[in-house]
């Protein structure tokens, strides 16, 4: 602990102080005091924490047979042995310091009311570009960023009983796939120490699936949520854009950006899920009345709800979902064969459409109308609206108290990034700051949208490039979330494709979730992910088909966990 203070603090040339240093720094073992003091208490329950769900820990609570404060010990204990010991999984930038106060406030409330909110007692982990009142929000670089609020979802999540565990590891400023930060490192896979964990919210898909969070939220630009979801075994959601509030959240696309949930069962994304959608009045929400750019803000709840549609998701699961669901099958995304990896996540795709057949869906290949076109002829708009965005996030609070940076100019002169970053920020740098007279940028917020969505809906008709119908309609469409496996520790996935762009450049939801492991010679199984979309403001589809599949599959695997097991230098 101590060398990586000393050169956390020759880094930042001297600017941190004391407090915030201990915050950022608090998964090196500050957490220690508050978990020897609560297992000192006597009372608390032993409970084991790994694997266990929102409903399975509600039950025990309900049932007297643990309470809050022993299972949030239980989820510091694991933290402390997993994240910076034993396996070293680095899924954590800093870890919170009231969570066992708010643990027994939490039994307090229970012991007097006999009720459960939605999340209470739920370990929630958030990736650190999620603003925290109570812990700095680094972007896994910026160790003085200190916002004074929460962002807009993480109020709905406290209101709803959840505790913020921690702020979890990222792939910094939510830039790529390897995962790693200046201030948390890379984390590792949590099926196989040596590989790495995607990105870019890789500390809380390792978190969450090694089980140092019940459930936790990523950010999505361009695959940020479903990567780590998919190489790490979990159900990950990416919603529909406008559905979940931007507010309180360091951007990197503002036009693509959303968060979403990421968890081990699809139950628990459905519950997540139903807490943190809501009308927000913020003028930072993204909640336009149309997917258009230029499209003004809604301004009432009821104006929300007709244009979103369910605010709880649970609601709507059905085990029964594939009776009659018609699903298309998008073949051009499941790769061309030429690794052993990719004819891996083939084989496991055709085992999981014979599955959905077996459960009475109609499983049919579709051609979505010039699908390379669509994938290629545009761009992530992260180029050109992260800078202003950026500062714009910055100069959201006075820097007054925490004396954060307060533009992108200065985050880029100060080197407070991975030498790996250096040339993302001399890039974004180069375009300068006039993206609103720039043709490709107005190419791919006015033209894209419409082509983009016009295609896929397309395919999701049925019909052909004229509008012609071809045959019933889609529910969803399918095809592999990535086309290669988990990569090397500190590389991307072996191969990604191009789906990962599908759901962003429509503003339609997509859900990855876990249907096999892989089985190549000398390798240790690593899970396969698939992924569905669907029409706008159509999660409770996603999540009822994926709730379908895995009640009569149970495809995930728990991973074998414990302190005794070192990764390799």
């Amino acid at each position: 602990m101590r060398y990586y203070q000393f050169k956390l603090e020759q880094k930042m040339k001297g600017k941190i102080k004391a407090s915030v240093l201990l915050s950022v720094l608090i998964i090196a073992g500050c957490n220690q005091n508050n978990n020897e003091s609560a297992s000192n208490n006597e009372g608390t329950l032993p409970f084991d924490i790994t694997g266990k769900s929102i409903s399975e820990i509600h039950h025990a609570i309900m049932n007297k047979e643990t309470t809050c404060e022993s299972i949030i010990t239980s989820q510091l204990e694991k933290i402390e042995s997993l994240d910076q010991r034993g396996p070293e999984l680095k899924s954590m930038i800093s870890v919170s310091q009231t969570a066992l106060a708010e643990a027994k406030k939490l039994d307090e409330k229970f012991n007097q009311t006999g009720k459960l909110d939605p999340l209470h007692c739920i370990a929630v982990t958030l990736k650190d570009n999620v603003n925290t009142s109570d812990m700095p929000t680094t972007g896994g670089a910026l160790a003085n960023n200190q916002p004074e609020k929460d962002a807009y979802i993480v109020k709905n999540i406290r209101n709803a009983g959840g505790i913020i565990i921690g702020k979890a590891n990222l792939h910094e400023y939510a830039f790529g796939y390897t995962g790693g930060s200046l201030l948390g490192g890379i984390p590792r896979n949590v099926y196989d120490l040596s590989k790495g964990p995607g990105g870019s919210s890789s500390g809380t898909g390792a978190a969450v699936s090694g089980s140092l969070a019940v459930v936790g939220i990523g950010t999505d630009t361009g695959g940020s949520i479903r990567v780590p979801s998919s190489v790490q075994g979990l159900i990950g959601l990416r919603p529909s854009m406008r559905l979940v509030s931007q507010d309180g959240i360091m951007p990197l696309a503002p036009f693509q950006d959303t968060a979403g949930p990421m968890c081990r069962k699809v139950y628990d994304c459905a519950a997540l899920l139903s807490v943190i959608v809501g009308y927000d009045s913020s003028t930072h929400s993204g909640q336009r009345e149309s997917f258009a750019i230029d499209s003004p803000l809604i301004t009432s709840q009821q104006q929300y709800t007709i244009k979103m549609g369910s605010e709880n998701y649970t609601e709507d699961l059905d085990i029964n979902a594939f009776k009659g669901a018609r699903v298309g099958i998008i073949r051009d995304l499941f790769g061309d064969g030429n690794s052993p990896q990719n004819i891996e996540v083939q084989r496991i795709m055709d085992l999981a459409i014979d599955n959905m057949k077996k459960l009475g869906a109609t499983v049919e290949d579709v051609t979505v109308p010039e699908l390379e076109d669509t994938l290629t002829n545009y761009v992530s708009l992260s180029r050109y609206e992260f800078p202003d965005s950026l500062t714009e996030y910055l100069t959201s609070w006075s820097s007054e108290a925490d004396q954060h940076y307060r533009s992108f100019d200065e985050v880029y002169s100060s080197g407070d990034y991975l030498k790996a970053s250096e040339g993302s920020f001399a890039f974004y740098a180069s375009l300068g700051g006039d993206r609103w007279n720039d043709e490709t940028y107005l190419k791919n917020v006015h033209e894209r949208p419409d082509v983009t969505r016009g295609r896929l809906m397309s395919a999701l008709n049925n019909t052909d490039i004229n509008g012609d119908s071809l045959g019933d309609k889609y529910d969803v469409l399918i095809y592999p979330t990535i086309t290669g496996l988990a990569g090397d520790y500190g590389k991307g996935p072996t191969s990604t494709g191009m789906a990962n762009r599908l759901s962003p450049f429509t503003g339609f939801p997509a859900l990855t979730m876990p249907v096999g492991y892989s089985s190549i010679e000398s390798e240790l199984p690593l899970p396969v992910g698939l992924e569905m979309i669907g029409r706008e403001f159509s999660e409770a589809t996603l999540l009822s088909l994926a709730y379908a599949y895995e009640h009569a599959y149970h495809p995930r695997i728990e991973p074998t966990l414990t302190e005794n097991m070192t990764p390799e230098k």
